[in-house]
């Protein structure tokens, strides 16, 4: 749905597919980026209404002395089972939608980008007028993951079977960038998206 006349589009798809840099792309025409992990961040802070949340629902051991969030201590309470996940995902993912709403009623952006790993899994699809998936082969996804984050093959591996399956996205996505060659053609391909949108 459009907010306040921005054409909204949301960016996803597996670890090492090539996201950050289209939304690096996006981000040189001055649009309104909106990163769904950083502010995921931002609604679990000391005194939010999440964290309030996440903390009566899990126990006050996810919290440090000081009042902050143990990430990791959260981490593994919420994926200890499907239902503790479900129950982590139903407090963080309305939080962060309603602060990109805001933030897209507030904006005289034209077109907002929302980069967002878990797109279709947290809902935000819902704000979007259109979504779009990167894609690229699994070797060159592995090879990306270990440069990127110095990492192992197997720990690399782990991170991505952890995800949907390239077709999951595929089926959802109004559009589809292929990132199996340079990183100036999948450059390329982003602006060529660009320039339909600003057509349009």
């Amino acid at each position: 749905m459009s907010l306040n006349k921005v054409f909204v589009v949301g960016i996803t798809g597996q670890t090492g597919v090539g996201k950050s840099t289209v939304v690096k792309t996006l981000a040189q025409n001055g649009w309104l980026i909106l990163d769904a992990d950083a502010i995921a961040r931002e609604v679990v802070n000391p005194g939010t209404p999440c964290l309030e949340a996440l903390t009566k629902r899990f126990s006050p051991a996810i919290l440090f002395p000081d009042g902050s969030l143990n990430r990791q201590e959260l981490a593994d309470m919420a994926f200890a089972t499907p239902e503790d996940t479900a129950a982590l995902n139903a407090i963080v993912h309305p939080a962060v939608i309603e602060v990109m709403t805001q933030a897209l009623e507030k904006t005289n952006s034209p077109i907002a980008v929302i980069d967002a790993p878990l797109l279709f899994q947290a809902g935000l699809n819902r704000i979007c007028d259109q979504t779009v998936v990167v894609t690229a082969p699994a070797a060159l996804r592995l090879r990306r993951i270990c440069e990127r984050d110095g990492i192992t093959e197997a720990q690399a591996r782990a991170r991505m079977n952890a995800q949907p399956d390239e077709e999951y996205y595929r089926s959802k996505a109004d559009k589809v960038l292929i990132n199996d060659s340079t990183e100036r053609a999948l450059i390329e391909q982003t602006k060529r998206l660009c320039e339909g949108w600003q057509r349009d």
